[in-house]
């Protein structure tokens, strides 16, 4: 791949090596008397500008990889996006058909080239070594545009990934580390326009694997329309929301069967168990609430109203409060566990979806997905003493799922639209590497070394 490389494409990294395009466009935009700020510049100028911009920190970051091959193609790909984004402003603002001709071409050669450069760093392994210090263990990652299960050996660095027989949307490890267990519809084989390799048609599916071998043969149980969310407790049971039936699936692990079924709000998605276990929060999208389901009985207790469109919702470790994105305000509300009402909402970035809380509940990490046309690349970290965001971390491109080490040191964030993870390190509060996985990464979960 690295020999067929295009003369154009080698020819633009040796002036990326040499600064050339990581300068350029703002020394361009300072001699002509302009920047992105300026209320005179034309809209397509200041979106060329952004993209430059958007473009010049990444590529810096992928050549400084150790090894000079992936330095190579991991720059190579922040500068195919960049050209990629640009032909997509000339489609929007152009009017000349053969600058439009062009930039279609682009877009399409530039995309292929991108796969085939993603595909090498995968069989490569983690393109940038992380120091994980002590923290050991596995982060599973559920890739639903691949039929996939990617598990990064934090130990060794080195990522695996696994077909299993549902596009998985979320994943979770029973308390036990006994089973890894994925939801989703079946895989149909083909990953159509959406990206999505499943066949919506058919009834959802939990799918038990063991963890220590995603290769094994799975345990599948159905479940019912469209699966969204599960977690598992310490008595043996998952629940599965299911988004298409406006109600939760409770499944008896032991003889794989569902035992009951819950109603809940409208399109329930998202869900946790409460650190006691004695209750499931589950964030209802379409009817703005959420269910309080009381375990002990399997009924429904409570519905909340929260705001519009909840997607998800994270416990702190003691249980007193418990945080909901809610995804079409940009922000998060806060609901006492106690009183089970909203006591604040707190502004984040666009379209937040999944979070979590530190093990010391300190703080709580929202990933902040954006749009399909727009992916966000943001995780807000909110300080749960004064209610406030502290601060702002980029990640890449379509920040989606969360889940945290045992011991706290870590955040994990999966990023739908780059088809990574990246890793946050708590103490420093910064992101300090990004292991490509499988195909649209959407829920992620941490385990523990046995």
């Amino acid at each position: 791949m690295m020999q067929a490389m295009p003369a154009e494409c080698m020819s633009a990294m040796q002036q990326m090596m040499q600064g050339g395009m990581m300068h350029g466009a703002v020394d361009a935009s300072k001699a002509a008397g302009m920047a992105p700020a300026d209320g005179n510049v034309p809209d397509f100028t200041r979106a060329y500008v952004d993209a430059m911009d958007a473009m010049h920190g990444p590529m810096m970051d992928g050549v400084m990889a150790d090894d000079p091959d992936t330095a190579f193609v991991r720059g190579m790909i922040r500068h195919h996006q960049g050209a990629i984004d640009m032909a997509r402003i000339v489609q929007q603002h152009g009017d000349d058909p053969q600058t439009k001709a062009w930039a279609e071409q682009i877009i399409a050669a530039q995309e292929r080239e991108i796969a085939e450069m993603e595909a090498w760093l995968k069989e490569k392994g983690s393109p940038e070594a992380i120091d994980f210090g002590q923290t050991g263990g596995t982060v599973w990652s559920a890739d639903e545009g691949g039929s996939s299960i990617s598990a990064i050996g934090l130990g060794t660095g080195t990522v695996t990934t696994t077909p299993i027989p549902v596009a998985p949307h979320n994943v979770d490890l029973t308390p036990d580390g006994r089973f890894l267990l994925a939801v989703g519809t079946p895989a149909s084989g083909d990953h159509g326009s959406e990206g999505h390799g499943h066949d919506g048609d058919a009834a959802g599916l939990l799918v038990m694997l063991d963890p220590q071998d995603l290769s094994k043969p799975a345990v599948t149980v159905e479940v019912g329309a469209h699966p969204a969310h599960v977690v598992a407790d310490t008595q043996g049971r998952a629940y599965a929301s299911l988004s298409g039936a406006d109600e939760v699936a409770v499944v008896d692990l032991a003889n794989a069967s569902v035992v009951e079924r819950i109603q809940t709000g409208a399109y329930p998605h998202g869900l946790r168990l409460s650190p006691d276990g004695t209750e499931l929060y589950v964030a209802n999208v379409e009817d703005g609430s959420v269910s309080v389901i009381d375990t002990a009985n399997l009924t429904e207790a409570a519905r909340i109203p929260v705001g519009t469109a909840p997607v998800q919702v994270g416990f702190t470790p003691d249980g007193s409060r418990i945080y909901v994105s809610l995804r079409d305000e940009n922000r998060v509300a806060v609901i006492d566990t106690a009183t089970r009402e909203v006591t604040g909402r707190i502004e984040v970035g666009p379209n937040p979806i999944q979070m979590i809380a530190t093990p010391d509940g300190r703080q709580v990490y929202v990933a902040n997905q954006g749009t399909e046309a727009a992916p966000n690349d943001t995780v807000s970290v909110i300080d749960t003493a004064t209610g406030k965001v502290a601060k702002t971390l980029k990640t890449a491109p379509g920040a989606h799922g969360v889940s945290v080490s045992a011991d706290g040191a870590f955040v994990f964030v999966t990023n739908i639209a780059d088809d990574s993870v990246s890793v946050i390190d708590v103490a420093r509060q910064e992101v300090v590497g990004s292991v490509p996985v499988g195909d649209r990464p959407n829920g992620i979960v941490y385990g523990p070394s046995n």
